[in-house]
């Protein structure tokens, strides 16, 4: 056999085992949906960087999916509807902006990896601080992506590993700032409003 015909056979070898890893890999989109780009191109880059250095070092695939509206169905069978489409193991960070709905599901070799009620809470959580304290559309853009990076960093430390693409303490400081300002207003106009109901009544 020629020279010419051994490398000809090595070409189609190589571009045989391309091509196959190419299949092994296609059709796993961290990003399930994106209705109407409501989650801003910037954030999606981040989110994409952050997802595919976890799954590289660990297996882990964390999805996202952000409707617009999910047209009153209960987010927990619109979440079961997307599950084919994901990879074991796997967790999936939901929202559908007009239901105002926020979900988080994992597969069962995932559950111990991530607080779900922690990342989901309304006071020390990543996610409905910012829903809550912030106007405009660029709003979901950071609650996904701060919800989706502190999502990350939990499997990363559960499971030992570093992640050179984290958001890190900086986005947990902004987050607590957020946080007391919020809750700060909140408690000052409940003692403004106590305190005029009773000067009116002594009055």
């Amino acid at each position: 056999m020629s020279n010419f015909a051994k490398l000809g056979r090595l070409f189609l070898v190589a571009l045989t085992l391309l091509l196959f890893s190419v299949n092994l890999t296609a059709g796993d989109d961290l990003i399930l949906c994106n209705d109407n780009n409501i989650i801003n191109s910037r954030a999606i880059g981040e989110i994409e960087k952050i997802g595919d250095e976890l799954k590289s070092k660990s297996k882990v695939s964390v999805y996202l999916c952000v409707k617009k509206s999910i047209d009153g169905k209960k987010i927990k069978d619109f979440e079961k509807g997307l599950i084919p489409k994901m990879k074991k193991p796997y967790i999936l960070l939901t929202m559908a902006v007009d239901d105002q709905k926020v979900d988080i599901i994992t597969s069962p070799d995932t559950k111990k990896l991530v607080d779900i009620d922690a990342v989901l809470s309304p006071f020390g959580g990543t996610i409905i601080p910012i829903l809550t304290s912030r106007k405009g559309s660029d709003k979901y853009s950071a609650a996904m992506l701060n919800g989706y990076a502190d999502i990350t960093d939990r499997v990363a430390n559960n499971l030992g590993i570093k992640l050179k693409s984290s958001v890190g303490n900086t986005n947990r400081i902004l987050i607590n700032i957020l946080r007391v300002i919020v809750y700060g207003s909140f408690i000052y106009f409940t003692i403004m409003y106590i305190r005029r109901k009773y000067f009116k009544k002594k009055r």
